[in-house]
């Protein structure tokens, strides 16, 4: 049995690996998809006449505050002012209101809630460092001229250009700054977006890349790249010499710029793209689990070829992967995390999650962007209108889970040093499961008084449940040793375990 010790102290632990099973029997690693809820926003102002597109949610001072990509119809390389960054914010992460912000005017119009005229495919983050007027920060595609006037006027049109991946800085979410370069030397397209990872005690970016095979086919992939300051640009890359200078300040991809992080195999149809990585550290757990939600592309083709004959059309859904660092993701089941809807639904066609988490109690919400149409089946010079934002439910730490059916399962873990003096659980054993804990040495032989056969079965269904021994609900004599633990499950799910103070 391995012998690796994990020192985790009162951290919160999840199952979305299989590092918690040193030794094991029936139990299985189970993705759980969420609860779709209804739409939260749909386009009904003139600026968003082609729809809404990619968003990011944040809790911040007792609200959510949601930025989106707003699109009017007849946008073009010709008129790019007809897609911009936009604001709203909600009590509840369900109603969402437009302020009239008046920062800009839109085709006469001042009251609109318009606040990075030109931004595309923006993601904002909340940085815990830094100076206050640089706590909001944001990436967007923008062109290679200023996208609006010095004095905050009237939005300026577009020369062709070539979209680059700028860093934006705010004091509020609201008032915008962006920097004078590109954050990237390589141009990258949609949804890009970084974080301060907590573990590394470094920014990380998740950046959108194109790999090309040996059949001259460019691949949709993510790559990743970390450093210490995000007002530093460009971010850190490995120069490739068959990189070719693009327009603007940005260089066409050659391969080999960035690490790649995550991207389709051979379990994956040929056809097959894998972006818009939506990677959260998990918030309320240990800092070494990563969720990411990437968009798996299936192309309406019957192949790839060097003549590139397959379509930019095809249908999209949402994926889950996990990592321990960060660095690589795995794929524990190719299933959708989430599926599109149904004929008639909003989301028949393409489906992507949207960056963001935000806890209510014990369900977290997230945000999707759900289309009508399929990938490339859109004219985005006419009114579509269909392009809106939904919300999804996930219980607390409930992405994945340690399940066992009705014959029963066991498993037990490496070894453990913890601090606190109470063991919880959050699990779902509804009516029938049950969930039996025995506290091993590290010999791994029981110790008297926390045995299999002491322990007071956990059942029902709760995210913090308290396991006691007949003699024991103190577990606290026995923080700081090496120990193991031997769970037994029946008809249940284990999200999580943690020891409280």
């Amino acid at each position: 049995m391995p012998s690796t010790l994990h020192d985790i102290g009162d951290r919160k632990q999840l199952f979305i690996d299989n590092r918690w099973f040193a030794a094991s029997q029936g139990i299985r690693l189970a993705v759980n998809p969420p609860v779709k809820a209804r739409q939260v926003l749909t386009p009904d102002k003139p600026w968003e006449s082609y729809g809404l597109n990619f968003a990011t949610a944040l809790a911040h001072d007792g609200k959510v505050h949601l930025w989106y990509d707003a699109i009017a119809a007849g946008y073009d390389k010709q008129h790019q002012h007809r897609m911009g960054t936009a604001y709203c914010v909600s009590d509840d992460g369900i109603h969402f209101e437009r302020p009239a912000l008046n920062l800009f005017e839109w085709e006469g119009i001042r009251e609109n809630n318009i606040v990075m005229p030109g931004g595309c495919g923006t993601s904002v983050m909340l940085d815990p460092n830094g100076p206050d007027e640089h706590r909001f920060k944001a990436l967007s595609m923008l062109g290679d001229t200023p996208m609006w006037s010095e004095t905050r006027g009237s939005i300026n049109h577009q020369t062709p250009g070539f979209y680059e991946t700028y860093l934006l800085t705010s004091p509020d979410g609201i008032h915008w700054k962006r920097q004078p370069f590109p954050a990237s030397v390589i141009h990258h397209d949609s949804q890009n977006h970084f974080f301060f990872d907590r573990r590394l005690k470094k920014y990380v970016a998740y950046l959108r890349i194109n790999t090309v095979g040996v059949d001259g086919v460019g691949w949709r992939q993510v790559a990743r790249t970390e450093f210490d300051d995000p007002l530093q640009t460009p971010w850190p890359f490995q120069r490739n010499p068959n990189s070719k200078k693009g327009p603007g300040h940005s260089l066409q991809q050659a391969g080999g710029e960035f690490p790649l992080a995550l991207g389709p195999d051979a379990y994956d149809p040929v056809e097959t793209d894998l972006y818009t990585p939506c990677v959260h550290q998990y918030p309320w757990a240990d800092d070494s689990y990563y969720l990411a939600f990437p968009a798996q592309y299936r192309h309406f083709s019957e192949g790839r070829s060097a003549a590139l004959e397959k379509s930019n059309d095809g249908l999209v859904d949402v994926q889950l992967a996990t990592s321990a660092d960060g660095v690589l993701f795995d794929r524990p089941d190719r299933r959708p995390y989430v599926s599109l809807g149904l004929d008639d639904a909003w989301d028949r066609g393409a489906l992507y999650m949207q960056l963001g988490m935000i806890r209510r109690g014990n369900e977290i919400d997230q945000y999707t962007l759900g289309m009508r149409h399929t990938h490339g089946d859109c004219d985005i010079s006419k009114p579509q209108c269909d392009d809106s934002i939904g919300r999804v439910t996930q219980r607390l730490d409930g992405f994945m889970s340690a399940a066992a059916d009705y014959a029963g399962a066991t498993f037990t873990t490496p070894l453990i040093r913890f601090s606190g003096r109470e063991l919880r659980l959050n699990a779902d054993c509804s009516a029938q499961g049950q969930i039996w804990v025995e506290i091993r040495d590290e010999r791994n032989l029981p110790i008297w008084g926390y045995t299999y056969p002491e322990c007071i079965a956990v059942d029902g269904n709760r995210t913090d449940a308290l396991v006691r021994w007949k003699d024991h609900d103190n577990v606290g004599a026995l923080a700081g040793r090496p120990l193991r633990f031997y769970f037994k499950l029946r008809a249940c799910k284990l999200y999580a375990f943690q020891f409280v103070k």
